[in-house]
């Protein structure tokens, strides 16, 4: 892991300098993946869109997600970087990082969902790219402000979208057979 870790964390903080601007910046990315930016996300969808079986998916999606990360963190038990740590506080375990591997999930059911409706292809993509650069960012951010090694987030990357892939094609047999 120090092969890999602890280079990855050297090109991040040499290609984003240390400034005061960048840490806010990454701060600001770091934030699209909290517990409270997805759930006013998840009533989002139940406010705007007005469709049960998105509102269910959301929520049964991110809250399963919530119990396999915990589950994961408590088994593996990889403690947080403490050299690198600088610009913020986490009090549990580093693997997989929660952060990445939540938005990997809410943000890429969206950009399942945009991807299965939206009918404009430049829309379509516009949004796509967007979503995905933020859930890019949001593994960057958490690699920059040294709460998780490399590690944490390339496996919270593999988890969530196989956990994504996983959900939605349970979730669409469930609901086909009980809509038949």
């Amino acid at each position: 892991m120090v092969l890999f870790d602890l280079p990855v964390y050297q090109f991040f903080i040499s290609f984003f300098t240390i400034s005061p601007m960048m840490i806010s910046f990454m701060k600001f990315f770091t934030s699209f993946g909290s517990t409270l930016v997805i759930v006013c996300g998840i009533l989002s969808v139940a406010i705007l869109i007005k469709n049960k079986k998105y509102f269910w998916n959301f929520t049964i999606a991110n809250a399963l997600g919530i119990v396999l990360n915990t589950v994961i963190k408590i088994i593996i038990r990889r403690p947080r970087p403490s050299t690198t740590m600088l610009f913020s506080y986490e009090k549990s375990f580093s693997f997989p990082s929660g952060h990445t591997m939540m938005s990997t999930i809410f943000y890429g059911l969206i950009i399942y969902y945009v991807y299965k409706n939206i009918k404009n292809k430049n829309l379509k993509y516009l949004l796509v790219s967007l979503l995905s650069l933020i859930i890019v960012m949001i593994g960057v951010s958490r690699i920059y402000l040294g709460v998780h090694y490399a590690t944490d987030v390339v496996a919270a990357y593999i988890l969530g979208i196989v956990y994504l892939v996983t959900y939605i094609k349970l979730s669409n047999k469930l609901w086909n057979k009980k809509h038949i």
